[in-house]
């Protein structure tokens, strides 16, 4: 595998074993986790986002911007409905300025690696987005490790914000048989994990597949694959633990423990990058002016369009959104597709709404309008330094005049 483990080969495996039918042991999730939350952002990759309307109804006092991950998009309905699959899952994100002590107890948490205050907003924003989407799983079985027990903890707090009763009656069992891979009161091998896998055939009391939380030498050591922490590899029991997909959060990154070659890789300022735009216009979709300010440079200026279109600065430019937002209130825009090249990622994509308000000078119509665009952003020192922005003015215009 490279460092950054290849997501094309994953989508390609899981896609050549072809459909996956529902196996006999199998149940149905509360959710199909279909709906308007999951969007298709690139050949194999899907997202879901926080559902609204379930962290409306459950009082939510904090915001859940981080999305949740997988692949292949194709295999969407069975990963996220199969009860007879197993989510095997490395701890969520630690604080590795501190190491674990030779030969130190599972349970000794003061002196071991445990979770980073990050790291639990992170796996509290995976509990809620799953909980939000109907996905949970049917019971939990975690290492007794402080970093997998803080792990589960969190996740089961991200549940409660959503739906208290299901964190509550969740099945939580904790086991040697996970903890980490030869080291003090770790298993031998992983043969009691493997074990423990084929043996899944879904619960008949509950529906969801098993969620086992473990460590990232184990599960290697199991599967060939390098998972970041708080990844989770979807994996099918009934093909000898076929490793089907997987899921993790937007914000899962690599870690200096185990992946120190690809933090040295372009490839991840290539991630790195094309996140960093994804998020500037979903700042611009939901005009989240502190999140968009958050992602430009202190220096940002967009180009204009043309030698009477001035080049702008941030205020200038949100202005410039909003004469689009007087006349299109649910303007929104899509991205069709990304290109990284030498820390310039150039977009293609499409901007559509209703035509309500005056644009340009030409008064409301009421009809759809579409219309593609595209724009050139340069990344320096981890933000966005310039920009330009190239709408197909003359497309809209020619659709409301």
């Amino acid at each position: 595998m490279t460092p950054l483990r290849t997501t094309l080969r994953l989508g390609l495996a899981a896609l050549a074993c072809g459909a996956l039918p529902i196996g006999a042991g199998a149940q149905e999730t509360a959710s199909a986790a279909t709906g308007p939350n999951v969007s298709q952002i690139s050949t194999h990759m899907g997202e879901m986002a926080m559902s609204l309307e379930a962290a409306q109804a459950a009082g939510m006092e904090r915001e859940v911007r981080d999305r949740l991950r997988f692949e292949p998009y194709q295999q969407l309905g069975p990963i996220f409905t199969r009860g007879d699959l197993v989510f095997l899952m490395r701890h969520g994100p630690t604080d590795w300025s501190k190491l674990d002590e030779p030969n130190v107890a599972p349970d000794d948490c003061a002196n071991q690696r445990v979770m980073s205050p990050e790291g639990m907003d992170n796996m509290r924003d995976l509990g809620a987005l799953f909980a939000s989407n109907g996905i949970l799983p049917a019971r939990i079985v975690v290492s007794e490790w402080c970093r997998n027990q803080q792990t589960v903890d969190a996740m089961l707090e991200g549940i409660a914000e959503i739906d208290a009763g299901a964190a509550e009656a969740m099945p939580v069992e904790t086991t040697s048989d996970l903890n980490l891979l030869l080291s003090l009161q770790g298993s031998p091998d992983v043969t009691p994990l493997e074990a423990r896998i084929s043996a899944w055939d879904g619960d008949e009391n509950r529906s969801g597949p098993l969620l086992i939380v473990s460590h990232y030498t184990n599960i290697e050591e199991l599967t060939q694959f390098r998972v970041f922490e708080g990844e989770i590899l979807v994996l099918d029991p009934k093909r000898d633990n076929l490793v089907l997909g997987y899921l993790r959060l937007r914000s899962a990154a690599p870690d200096v423990g185990h992946f120190a070659d690809a933090l040295a890789s372009p490839l991840l300022n290539e991630r790195q990058a094309l996140d960093m735009v994804e998020r500037y216009y979903e700042a611009l979709n939901a005009r989240d002016d502190a999140l968009f300010q958050d992602l430009v440079d202190e220096e940002w200026f967009v180009h204009g369009e043309s030698p009477s279109r001035p080049t702008r600065d941030v205020e200038g430019y949100l202005a410039e959104i909003d004469v689009y937002k007087e006349g299109i209130p649910d303007i929104q825009f899509a991205i069709d597709s990304l290109h990284y090249a030498d820390d310039v990622v150039t977009v293609i994509g499409t901007l559509t709404g209703t035509h309500t308000g005056e644009v340009f000078g030409y008064p409301a119509t009421g009809r759809a309008v579409e219309f593609s665009a595209i724009a050139v952003h340069r990344i320096e020192d981890g933000g966005i330094v310039e920009s330009w922005q190239m709408p197909d003015r003359l497309t809209l215009v020619e659709q409301i005049r």
